[in-house]
Formats: C-alpha cells, structure tokens, sequence
C-alpha cells in the first residue's frame, strides 16, 4: 500500500452511506485528476469504511492511485503493478499451488535461477517482431527511400 500522508482529514462517512471521492484516491487522498501525473495509471475502485470497533459504517467510491494499486512481492516486499506479478500458477500450472519456499506472488527479478528458467521457456517468443519482418516488402524499413537514415 501506499505509505503517502493524507493531506486531508480522515473522512469517516457516518450512517452507512456511499461516499464518492471523486479524483482524490481512495487510501491516500492523493489527486488522481487529469495532469496531477496519476491519471493515466489509476484505478476505479472502492473502499469499506470502518469505524474503531470494526464495523462497517460506509463506503467510498473512486479510484486507487498507481502505488495504493500495487501488490506486495511474497519475496522482496516491494510493491508490484497490476499485471506484472507472477504466479506458480504462470510457472507449473496446477502442478504446484506455491513456490517452494512458501511465495505465491513475485516480481519477475525475485524468481530463482529455476524460476526464470521456466519463465523463459513458458513466455518465450517462437519469433521477434523484428525477425518476423525485416525482409517484409511493406516493412519502410527496407524501401530504399530511406536507406540514407541507417546509421
């Protein structure tokens, strides 16, 4: 989650009601409006309200910044984006419900040497782009129109 300070007073919604926040983030208050830098990457979400005992008492409605939407590594800690973690689900498949030291969750640089082997052979390409296209007609990359901005 992140660790940013809300700028704003805590806002406890009373009596169970919905509270749209707007472009202000969720967890963090952080403003997620157009040119703020956090518009691009953020998320719609919500947010259960709860008071000190516990209880539910409403919800907000809005957004998560890019850094409250990352999951945390089973390895390292740090936070991941939404869609670049990995699973031993990605590795194995059904074979295996965890890594082998107990992770579910992990950045690509936090797999073992094992686990990148696999990774590498279960996501590996057949084929570049590149190689896929360099002698292709339509490629503009071989019409010798422009030849002279080859370095």
């Amino acid at each position: 989650m992140c660790k940013c300070q809300p700028k704003k007073k805590d806002w406890i919604v009373p009596d169970f009601m919905t509270v749209d926040m707007g472009d202000v983030c969720i967890e963090c208050y952080q403003d997620t409006s157009f040119g703020s830098g956090y518009f691009i990457n953020r998320l719609p979400a919500d947010r259960m309200v709860e008071d000190d005992d516990g209880n539910e008492t409403g919800q907000r409605i809005g957004y998560l910044c890019t850094k409250c939407s990352q999951i945390p590594c089973d390895r390292c800690g740090e936070g991941i984006y939404i869609d670049e973690d990995i699973t031993c689900y990605d590795l194995y498949g059904h074979e295996k419900p965890d890594f082998d030291d107990g992770a579910y969750r992990v950045h690509e640089h936090c797999l073992t040497k094992e686990e990148k082997k696999k990774f590498d052979e279960v996501y590996a390409e057949d084929e570049s782009d590149y190689e896929r296209y360099k002698n292709d007609p339509r490629n503009l990359a071989n019409d010798p129109r422009f030849k002279h901005l080859e370095g």
